[in-house]
């Protein structure tokens, strides 16, 4: 069918009206990111630079949980987990732990699959020198064991019920850590799924209140202090009047807790939980809710002031505009956040609105005291009704330093490589991000050595790692006395690749520089792009700028030019040089970043 000369005439006006907004919005605001490419795109990787791991090739072993262990790297799969060397990737010895036939039967009974009936690790933790603690699905019956761990075997000491400490079902996002001792559990205790908690005996979150926890999907727990923090997504009861929404929060309990007085003995009295917010900023914020990934804490120096950060990947839900990014926050913020107001409401259909400070008991619900078992009523009741904190803790920067949006991948997981330190001194945390579809995407921010403020993405590289396009569900960034490398997880497989391939990258002192790698560096003396560890840098002999990518000392091409420029290297990359100022030149319309100009018959 052809298309009337008034349906022409629609898309040309829709067309250049949707044109004039981006380029409008744009000149004001440079939020979104799609114009920021890689500056190299790896299609292929050289099978020399790369270890795999495969473990079972019968059948799925469903990696997912690390452990790193010294120079090893404890690895929980269905029914094994894997003891293996960081240097070589090769197996050293394994652990293994079948369900027995009847636990596999009921499961299959109760309506699951032979696939779903087996025992997938879903917790490891070192109790001591020689002792772990492993935590099975076990066919829908979770159960827990301790470890003797040998030269060469792991021998059975003790066993018990994963109750509360591990999930039924495979697929369910839980974390645990050990801290101080103690394990911490955010998972559920159910078979259906229905009661989740975050747990550390006997200890727990209270059950079946949706105002506690709402059908959350944790994502990572990291002990800092006196607390332990938990990530999580999970339905906002806040927003359940206006309809259904997913936040992303974080929960803090403390390490010191021991429970109330009477009838609040097994239950948290430090149990407060924030929004996470990770947005674009503006009149009517665009909002990543889901996050996905949490990094560990990085110490740092932004702006010239020390700083304790926290990355994270977030996505927007599956069914609006896709689209992902990777905010920062800062435990200070979040701490502040915690000690701010609380959020309640007096009955269901009323709105959630800050807590008069008149209305809080003291001493404050929430904080860390010697006894919390001495606590009065008053305060133990008030945290179990107001355990959300009334401001959301605001991403650090007060932006997202990487933004997609598009179709062709979300992100999914997250990896620092904090504080490199370049020629000139300035140091970068490296961002290793992975996605749904196989890729490892480098990133940094070139602002964050001297602005606690700006922020000017760089996508350093976006490399092809498993051509399959399956997701990426873990990464772990380890440095050894000779080598540092990225260890990339799939469900399938485990990889590790270098960090960085400056001499592959760049042959002249031009397209060094333009990597804006902080790794890479370009060797006057020696003329070869270099990320020598053994290096030590010299102002004069070394050639780096990662913030503007060119630098006056490089002979063949003193000063860039405002277009992309392209570098022939190996047959399978294409590197570019981005060396255009970041905004607004660079910015493109987020509803076109994926679009087709062929989809469209535009005349004149």
């Amino acid at each position: 069918m052809v298309p009337s000369r008034s349906s022409k005439d629609f898309f040309r006006r829709s067309w250049w009206q949707l044109i004039f907004l981006c380029m409008t919005s744009f000149v004001s605001d440079c939020a979104w990111q799609d114009g920021f490419q890689p500056l190299i795109k790896v299609a292929q990787l050289d099978e020399a630079d790369l270890q795999r791991f495969l473990g079972n090739e019968s059948h799925s072993d469903y990696f997912k949980l690390l452990e790193q262990d010294g120079d090893s790297l404890l690895v929980g799969a269905r029914n094994i987990v894997y003891n293996i060397s960081l240097q070589s990737l090769q197996e050293q010895k394994r652990l293994e732990w079948f369900s027995v036939k009847e636990d596999i039967g009921m499961c299959i009974l109760k309506g699951k699959s032979v696939a779903e009936c087996q025992n997938y690790v879903r917790v490891l933790a070192r109790k001591s020198e020689d002792t772990i603690l492993v935590c099975g699905t076990n066919a829908f019956k979770p159960m827990c064991r301790n470890y003797k761990q040998t030269p060469t075997d792991y021998i059975v000491i003790k066993e018990q019920s994963g109750e509360g400490l591990c999930p039924y079902d495979p697929n369910h996002n839980s974390t645990a850590i050990y801290a101080d001792g103690d394990l911490y559990v955010a998972t559920v205790a159910q078979f259906s799924g229905a009661d989740p908690l975050i747990y550390r005996e006997p200890l727990r979150t209270e059950q079946f209140n949706f105002e506690h926890l709402n059908a959350p999907s944790f994502v990572n727990s990291i002990h800092h202090g006196d607390y332990v923090y938990f990530f999580f997504r999970e339905t906002a009861v806040e927003y359940i009047n206006c309809g259904k929404a997913v936040y992303s929060r974080v929960a803090r309990v403390c390490t010191k807790d021991k429970g109330g007085p009477h009838k609040f003995r097994n239950r948290w009295t430090s149990f407060l939980k924030a929004r996470l917010n990770c947005s674009l900023p503006g009149e009517f914020p665009f909002y990543f809710n889901e996050i996905q990934s949490t990094s560990h804490i990085v110490d740092g120096l932004y702006g010239g002031k020390p700083a304790q950060l926290i990355y994270a990947v977030f996505t927007t839900p599956t069914n609006s505009i896709s689209g992902s990014a990777v905010c920062a926050f800062r435990l200070e913020d979040i701490l502040k956040t915690f000690d701010g107001a609380f959020k309640g409401h007096e009955d269901v259909n009323f709105n959630w609105l800050p807590v008069q400070n008149s209305k809080v008991p003291e001493p404050r619900p929430g904080q860390c005291v010697n006894d919390s078992r001495t606590l009065p009523e008053q305060t133990v009741n008030f945290i179990k009704e107001h355990n959300l904190m009334d401001q959301s803790v605001p991403a650090f920067w007060g932006k997202p330093i990487v933004i997609y949006t598009g179709f062709k991948f979300r992100y999914t997981h997250i990896a620092v490589d904090p504080q490199i330190e370049t020629s000139n001194g300035e140091k970068f945390d490296v961002l290793f991000i992975g996605t749904d579809n196989g890729k490892v995407i480098k990133a940094l921010n070139a602002e964050s050595h001297k602005s606690a403020h700006q922020v000017t993405p760089i996508i350093v590289e976006e490399v092809l790692v498993f051509p399959q396009r399956v997701p990426i569900t873990n990464l772990l960034v380890y440095h050894t006395i000779n080598e540092a490398k990225l260890l990339v997880v799939s469900q399938d497989e485990i990889l590790t690749m270098p960090l960085h391939s400056c001499s592959k990258h760049a042959r002249t002192c031009s397209t060094c520089v333009g990597l804006r790698d902080p790794y890479c560096a370009w060797d006057i003396h020696q003329r070869v792009c270099t990320s020598s560890k053994q290096r030590i840098w010299k102002n004069d002999k070394f050639v780096q700028n990662v913030a503007q990518g060119w630098d006056t000392r490089c002979p063949e091409d003193p000063k860039p030019s405002t277009s992309e420029m392209t570098v022939p290297i190996v047959s399978t990359t294409t590197v570019k040089s981005d060396t255009c100022p970041p905004c607004p030149i660079k910015c493109i319309c987020p509803a076109m970043a994926d679009f087709d100009d062929n989809e469209l018959d535009i005349e004149g």
